[in-house]
């Protein structure tokens, strides 16, 4: 029987005692995997400010990456509604059938875990593992009590007292203190790059609505059928994202946001565009279709803060493609072609492609769209056009 440890926790950020209980728990039982699970929207920190799920998810793989037997877990990150401890057991149980699941938890939550969400049933789909948090004797007793009051089979991990917190580690690199041999190295990288956590960044970071704000911003701004064609194209980048070697929280954002001008009217689109400074050609103004592009490149920067270059391109580029075409370009371009929703002749010959070659999928989706403009007898916007122009020129001098 498979052996399956779970490590839940909201990993903000992710530290070094993490590694080393899990580690611990993996030797001692006998473990063939530690997964561990980013917890997406905890009840338990509802109206606390935490980083944005995607960034601490991110934060988890940099940690885990070529740890043998260590593997992050999104199962809670991807869902929208509260993340219960025991619903995410029954779900896993289900999932990996046949396997026994060891639950890791602090001595903190197991002196709580009464009060959780339906602990009979967290207890009933699961080994639960306990490590010290504060007393090392208590904890025998601790375990006896909880076992008797609710059942299940506890047991103690054998490690030592950690005195690091997430907190203090926040706290610390607020602080401009070092992190150094609290976190480890990929993720204090990870750390830099995505600016979390120092105060002067966070004023001038690249995105500086919360996600779930711009959720909501979003979710009013347009049709419910757009809506949900938006949640379809983030996870579908996210996807290729991952297959690819882009960034994933970049292509979510980028994904959720390509179309956040598409229900405005042509003169609102264009009002918008004159208000941010956005340039509008003639071949764009005779393309009604594609100018919710430039405006939501426009919205996006100026009223969902967002600053990142990548991603305010994809958005500017997901309907013409360009000449200059980056990676995570292609993937918007080719994620709002591919996302469940969309039915067409030809899709399933993109979603295949979209599995294996992004380039390959990018071409075929270029190939398709002047297809059906020129079938139509219609405008073929000019970027449409140099972006096949400069893959072909690009094919020719590869072969």
């Amino acid at each position: 029987m498979k052996k399956i440890g779970i490590l839940g926790g909201t990993f903000d950020p992710i530290h070094c005692g993490h590694m080393i209980i899990a580690r611990l728990a993996m030797e001692q039982y006998g473990l063939d995997e530690v997964r561990f699970m980013t917890g997406g929207n905890p009840p338990h920190k509802s109206g606390n400010a935490i980083t944005p799920a995607r960034l601490r998810h991110g934060m988890v793989m940099s940690a885990v990456a070529g740890e043998p037997g260590f593997t992050a877990d999104d199962f809670e990150v991807n869902k929208e509604s509260y993340s219960y401890t025991a619903e995410t057991l029954t779900a896993l149980g289900e999932i990996y059938e046949g396997a026994e699941l060891y639950f890791i938890v602090g001595e903190d939550s197991l002196r709580d875990l009464p009060g959780w969400y339906r602990p009979e049933t967290i207890l009933k789909n699961c080994i639960l593992l306990v490590y010290p948090r504060y007393d090392m004797i208590g904890l025998d007793e601790l375990i006896k009590a909880r076992a008797e009051e609710l059942g299940g089979d506890i047991r103690k991990i054998d490690a030592p007292l950690f005195g690091v917190s997430s907190t203090e580690i926040r706290e610390r690199a607020e602080a401009g203190l070092s992190v150094k041999y609290l976190v480890p190295e990929s993720v204090i990288k990870y750390m830099k790059e995505k600016r979390l956590y120092k105060t002067e960044d966070h004023q001038g970071g690249r995105i500086t609505m919360d996600v779930k704000e711009m959720k909501k911003k979003l979710a009013r701004s347009l049709k419910k059928k757009r809506y949900k064609h938006s949640i379809g194209v983030s996870r579908e980048a996210v996807r290729m994202a991952k297959l690819f070697g882009a960034d994933e929280e970049k292509a979510y954002i980028a994904g959720l946001l390509h179309d956040c001008a598409k229900c405005y009217e042509k003169d609102e689109q264009l009002e918008i565009c004159k208000k941010y400074g956005v340039e509008v050609d003639r071949m764009t103004d005779l393309c009604p279709a594609v100018l919710h592009a430039p405006a939501g490149a426009a919205l996006a920067e100026r009223e969902y803060g967002i600053e990142d270059r990548e991603i305010l391109s994809a958005i500017r580029h997901h309907t013409t493609a360009g000449a200059d075409m980056g990676l995570l370009d292609k993937i918007i371009y080719v994620a709002d072609m591919t996302e469940p929703g969309r039915k067409y002749d030809g899709v399933e010959t993109l979603r295949s492609l979209s599995a294996k070659d992004i380039d390959a999928a990018y071409t075929e989706a270029l190939r398709q769209t002047l297809t059906f403009n020129i079938e139509k007898y219609a405008i073929v916007h000019p970027d449409t056009l140099e972006a096949w122009n400069a893959e072909m020129a690009g094919k020719k001098c590869r072969e």
